[in-house]
């Protein structure tokens, strides 16, 4: 599992997000800080998130081969993803994967 196959350097070696990349926002490159804690500190950086989205809160712990939907205290594991952007495309909230709604979210933060 994992392989984060997503991640290239820069032309200065700096790891970023090759599958969502930055496009000149002054958020690493990304418009909004959401943006940038979901692409880059959580997919790239691999730290673990949380947010809410209409109330309730979500949190997912990034593993060296994994990444999990966990409790908020990060020991029990719910489901788990092969990596960042799977968790992303695949974890549903209402039918809709993260990444659609990024603009939706709250409380968005590495952990």
């Amino acid at each position: 599992m994992g392989g984060k196959t997503y991640i290239g350097k820069d032309l200065f070696g700096f790891d970023f997000n090759m599958k969502y990349p930055p496009s000149g926002g002054p958020y690493h490159g990304y418009k909004t800080d959401k943006e940038e804690t979901i692409f880059y500190d959580f997919a790239v950086l691999g730290y673990d998130l949380s947010f809410s989205y209409k109330g309730k809160y979500y949190y997912f712990l990034t593993e060296k081969d994994y990444v999990a939907n966990c409790d908020e205290t990060f020991n029990v594991e719910y489901k788990r993803f092969e990596d960042a952007i799977d968790a992303l495309e695949n974890f549903t909230i209402e039918g809709k994967a993260i990444v659609d709604l990024i603009d939706e979210l709250e409380d968005c933060q590495p952990e």
